[in-house]
């Protein structure tokens, strides 16, 4: 059976959100199947669900789970429940809220197109940008990610590059002759 990507978004976008509860005033995100369950000391159930939401469609890649995308919302989470002044929990609660009004509603319950009108409208905002830059280490940071994307990860438990995968990029195609230099002899 194929799926195509507006289809497994929606299903996983809908999927997750019946799963963002609070329990003893703790906020838990648990996978529909409930084989992963994060909790957060910050966020209400609201705010993790369209956090988890807005970073799988900022960062869209089918293959990957919820899982992955919801190890960014606990950054998130850590971040703003570090900072005595609650500075970035602000920015996070007034950002989502910022966020479902420019969707018309709920954020994480808005169609695909009313979703990413409203990200490209709050693109340049402190908010989004917090977001995005936690998100690019969080997100891709996560050795189970670069399993994902074919990528070995670091080369020095390996020996290093000049003695493993220097030459071992088969999803490249080999560059012309021209491309490089002559060798120097």
């Amino acid at each position: 059976m194929q799926v195509d990507r507006r289809r497994f978004i929606t299903a996983s976008l809908t999927a997750v959100g019946a799963y963002a509860v609070a329990v003893s005033g703790v906020t838990w995100l648990v996978a529909p199947d409930k084989a992963w369950a994060i909790s957060y000391d910050a966020l209400d159930p609201e705010m993790a669900e369209t956090l988890l939401v807005m970073t799988r469609a900022i960062y869209p890649h089918d293959f990957l789970g919820d899982v992955h995308y919801a190890a960014v919302v606990k950054a998130l989470d850590t971040d703003a429940a570090g900072f005595a002044d609650k500075s970035q929990l602000e920015l996070l609660r007034d950002g989502v809220a910022a966020l479902d009004q420019a969707a018309g509603g709920s954020f994480a319950d808005a169609t695909e197109d009313a979703k990413y009108t409203a990200l490209e409208g709050m693109a340049t905002t402190p908010f989004f940008q917090a977001v995005r830059g936690k998100a690019v280490v969080a997100l891709y940071n996560q050795p189970e990610v670069w399993e994902k994307f074919g990528y070995e990860g670091p080369s020095y438990p390996k020996g290093g590059y000049l003695e493993h995968g220097f030459n071992d990029l088969s999803w490249l195609p080999d560059p012309p002759a021209e491309a490089s230099p002559p060798v120097e002899g």
